[in-house]
């Protein structure tokens, strides 16, 4: 499933929703960015978690992505629509970033530890950042970017390990 422009408005928006809550102003960013930026960190980590999420084409974890898209773009339609009297379109998307079974190894553990972790610490962050990777994941200006590498890091990462313990 490729996104419409509509789950590329929902993805913008979360992202956008965290930077606001996150902005602590400009006088504490002088004064300490890197204390700051950590804050972004669990963002940032469910960000990708839902690119991956979004990039499974098969299973149980391929259907949750699938779903998860389809309400995005369903919501995100809907506002366009109906909120300020856009017309809904597809977006310019890619194609899911091959993920091999190494890739699809890490992906499964990935989303296990996130599960496991869905409610310690900042939630709120956790599910923006997982619903913007599902919704920005696969729309072509931002796979070029993030989602290839996220998916050759991950198939690197789960060809070593399960050569390691295979």
């Amino acid at each position: 499933m490729n996104p419409t422009l509509g789950a590329v408005l929902i993805g913008f928006g979360f992202l956008v929703w965290e930077l606001c809550v996150w902005f602590p102003g400009i006088k504490a960013l002088r004064t300490n960015a890197v204390a700051y930026l950590g804050g972004l960190l669990p963002f940032l980590i469910c960000w990708c978690i839902g690119a991956l999420t979004v990039m499974v084409v098969g299973g149980l974890v391929g259907w949750i992505g699938d779903t998860a898209l389809w309400g995005l773009n369903t919501f995100g339609d809907g506002l366009l629509i109906y909120g300020v009297g856009a017309q809904a379109g597809t977006a310019p998307g890619s194609t899911a970033a091959p993920l091999t079974q190494g890739g699809l190894f890490m992906t499964a553990l990935v989303l296990l530890g996130f599960l496991a972790r869905r409610k310690r610490g900042a939630t709120g962050s956790k599910w923006r950042g997982w619903g913007s990777g599902i919704g920005l994941g696969l729309s072509a200006g931002i796979a070029r970017y993030a989602a290839v590498p996220l998916a050759s890091g991950v198939n690197l990462a789960g060809a070593w390990f399960t050569g390691v313990i295979a």
